[in-house]
């Protein structure tokens, strides 16, 4: 199981999904953690007096990973829920764009995960591929999130050990 999902922008604060605050309460749970492994895969090699292509190397490539959950407002009354999904929502906005002044970065920050019987967490460095976070009109205490970030690397890296963990 998926104990916790960190993202640290290289601009901005901090935000941690799948997990839960003092009181034992869900902040930014997941419903859905999907790392895809990309393979490079080169132009084809057409043979030239026989049918078919000559085989050319693959290498794993990059990772694409998709977090989707919600966004639960927290309180005793509605007023009280819609003011802290507010504040939750602006601060899952605020830490995974990118701001203008970070833009000639190559990255955009770092993503760290530790799966239960992991004796470390591991991270990769990523990009806000892209975003959707919905309001919900006629209930302003949660709603859903998605983001998908890209690695470069095929791997994440154990933060002790510098183990190299494929997920995907």
């Amino acid at each position: 199981m998926l104990q916790q999902v960190l993202w640290t922008p290289h601009v901005g604060s901090p935000v941690t999904l799948n997990t839960v605050d003092g009181s034992g309460r869900h902040l930014y749970p997941l419903h859905t953690f999907d790392i895809v492994a990309l393979t490079d895969t080169p132009s084809p090699a057409k043979r030239m007096a026989y049918p078919g292509e000559w085989p050319k190397f693959h290498y794993a490539s990059a990772q694409q990973i998709t977090a989707e959950g919600s966004i639960l407002g927290i309180g005793a009354d509605d007023a009280a829920r819609s003011v802290s999904y507010i504040t939750q929502r602006l601060a899952l906005l605020d830490a995974i764009t990118p701001p203008v002044q970070a833009l000639t970065g190559r990255t955009h920050g770092t993503l760290r995960v530790q799966f239960d019987g992991m004796a470390e967490a591991a991270e990769v460095e990523c990009v806000t591929a892209s975003r959707q976070v919905p309001l919900q009109a006629l209930f302003a205490a949660n709603s859903e999130f998605m983001i998908l970030w890209k690695a470069f690397e095929p791997y994440f890296t154990g933060v002790s050990t510098s183990t190299k963990y494929y997920f995907g």
